[in-house]
């Protein structure tokens, strides 16, 4: 049950800001794409969405391991802001 709610959650956060001006943000995580992919009927979001996958799956470094890269490197700036 949490689960489903945590996904209309996602899905009500991702329309908030805009889908495809979520697809077009350049960190977009791969989960978030395919997520997207499941949860939509519009063809034009299907397709940016799409090419969007197949960019990311042609350039590993921005694909999921450059979402883990990059979350390690916010997360090392948030700690090193905080240390007083």
């Amino acid at each position: 049950m949490s689960s489903i709610l945590d996904d209309q959650l996602r899905l009500m956060a991702l329309k908030q800001y805009g889908l495809i001006k979520s697809i077009k943000t350049p960190d977009i995580s791969y989960a978030d794409l395919k997520f997207i992919l499941k949860n939509t009927e519009n063809e034009t979001i299907k397709q940016l969405a799409t090419e969007k996958l197949q960019y990311l799956n042609s350039h590993p470094r921005l694909g999921w391991a450059g979402s883990l890269a990059r979350a390690n490197r916010l997360g090392s700036f948030h700690s090193e802001s905080t240390k007083d």
